[in-house]
Parts: structure tokens; C-alpha cells; sequence
């Protein structure tokens, strides 16, 4: 694969940043225990009038009358690790779709879960067949991981599988906090100069 195929930019975790940028897809995550979402996944709900977080009420508590979750086109969402919801971004930020990954508890994240996760994010997308996607990269500081090493992961596999002549999306937005931007971006430039002097 060219090196030249495969963009990258970072933005910071910030409404006005996302509204910003468009695209076909907006990946977020969700542990089953992270209420309310924090991070992207919070500005996302934050944005959309509480939609995951009345989703999370009505799945946790079914018994309750929420007249929010009322004709709500979307169903109920355990978080469980693996676990997918897609849904249309519409009027309020500027991607086609919402992919929301469920993340299983917190506590059982480990950097395995976070491999996998990876995983299952770009084969998603690679199925839905976008060029390119914005996203947090999922739960890594929970999981044990460095910044450098989470991004890393992503990267890696992204290239591989466009390796194996799969149509993954090679635009990606990443949405991260400021402070590991950089460590970051040094680990993109690693891997796709691996020969470059230092």
C-alpha cells in the first residue's frame, strides 16, 4: 500500500473541533458501567440530548416509565463488550452514522479486549465499506496501555488489513485529549517511515 493512502489528523476532545470535521462515520464506545459517558462518547450523547444516556436508563431500568425513550427509533443497549448499535447522526453533528461499541465492564478491559475491539471497530467499518471515520480510541488508559501503544495497535492493524486488500477506511479522524496528541502522532510517523534516521 502506498503511504500516501493512509490520512491521519487529530483533533481535540471538543464540540466546536467535531463540528468541524465530516464524514461517514463516527465511532464511540461505551463501558456498561460508564454512566453518564464520559470523553467523546459524552459530547456525542451530550450533543443528541442525552439519547445514549436515556438508552442506558431504559435498558438498566425497563421498569421505569421514561417518556423520553418514547418512539425512539433505536432499542435498548447493554454496553456488553462486543455489542454494536448504528444509528444516523442526522441535524446534530456532521457524520452520516454513529457507531456506538459496547465495551463490557471497565474493570475486565484488558489490552486483549482493547486488541479486539480494534479489531471489531475496522472490520465494521471495512463492511460498511467508508473511506473514512473519526473516533476515541476505546478505553486504552483503562486497559493499561500508553498512548503510543494504543495507537500503535490501531495503526498496525488498519495497515494490515489494508495490506490483505481489505477497503478500510485509511481518512481517520482521531479525537483525542491534547496531552497525547504528540506521543501519537510520533508512533504514526514511526510506523510508516520505519526507516527514517532519528
Amino acid at each position: 500500500m502506498p503511504r500516501d493512502e493512509f490520512t491521519y489528523r487529530f483533533i481535540p476532545v471538543r464540540l466546536r473541533d467535531l463540528d468541524e470535521e465530516k464524514g461517514e462515520l463516527l465511532v464511540v464506545s461505551l463501558f456498561d458501567d460508564d454512566c453518564p459517558p464520559t470523553g467523546l462518547t459524552g459530547l456525542v450523547d451530550w450533543r443528541m440530548d442525552g439519547l445514549l444516556s436515556r438508552i442506558r436508563v431504559m435498558t438498566v431500568r425497563p421498569e421505569l416509565d421514561n417518556p423520553h425513550f418514547q418512539g425512539m427509533a433505536v432499542g435498548p443497549f447493554d454496553a456488553a463488550d462486543g455489542e454494536k448499535l448504528l444509528f444516523p447522526a442526522g441535524r446534530h453533528l456532521p457524520f452520516d452514522m454513529i457507531l456506538v461499541l459496547g465495551l463490557g465492564p471497565q474493570s475486565q478491559f484488558t489490552s486483549q479486549r482493547y486488541r479486539e475491539t480494534v479489531t471489531r471497530i475496522l472490520e465494521t467499518a471495512t463492511a460498511m465499506q467508508v473511506k473514512g471515520m473519526a473516533l476515541q480510541l476505546p478505553g486504552w488508559a483503562g486497559a493499561g496501555l500508553p498512548a503510543r501503544r494504543a495507537c500503535d495497535i490501531f495503526v498496525t492493524e488498519l495497515l494490515a488489513m489494508s495490506r490483505r486488500k481489505l477497503t478500510v477506511p485509511l481518512n481517520i479522524c482521531f479525537v483525542e485529549e491534547l496531552e497525547f496528541q504528540a506521543e501519537m502522532d510520533e508512533r504514526i510517523i514511526e510506523i510508516l517511515n520505519p526507516h527514517a534516521r532519528r
